[in-house]
């Protein structure tokens, strides 16, 4: 049996019972407009609910929810806790990221030649376990690669 789950951090997790949140809001009058690069996403599947779970933080300042927004309209997902959420919220966490620099330098005897090297990784990792669409994991994988 195939592996269904799509690891989105390298983390392990605990898992529990799913939860729903609602959205916070005003409802988007309509669609953003895609370019060719983007994948064929329409309406409904951007709103295919997902179950996901994000990594819980040790750091003493993280916040417990985490709040996407995607047109005005504003999703909590509780850390650590199964949730079902549209694709549209998983986009907008998929594409959360930031990146860093750390200077190496290869021959210490030339010093001036410094690289930076660029390490990006998600603001806040998370774990899709349950996905309605054959095309999901493509769907996030693209996102991911593209990020």
């Amino acid at each position: 049996m195939a592996n269904r789950r799509t690891e989105a951090h390298s983390g392990e997790l605990r898992t529990g019972k799913d939860i729903n949140l609602s959205e916070i809001g005003l409802e988007s009058a309509g669609i953003e407009p895609v370019t060719e690069n983007d994948f064929n996403c329409s309406h409904a599947f951007m709103n295919d609910l997902l179950t996901i779970v994000i990594a819980e933080d040790n750091l003493k300042d993280s916040l417990p929810v985490v709040t996407p927004n995607v047109n005005g309209v504003n999703q909590p997902i509780i850390r650590g806790v199964r949730s079902k959420v549209k694709r549209k919220y998983v986009e907008a966490l998929a594409r959360g990221t930031y990146t860093r620099y750390e200077q190496k330098t290869p021959d210490p005897g030339r010093p001036e030649n410094i690289r930076m090297m660029e390490k990006t990784a998600l603001v806040y990792p998370f774990t899709v376990y349950e996905d309605p669409s054959p095309h999901g994991r493509e769907w996030l994988q693209s996102i991911l690669k593209g990020a």
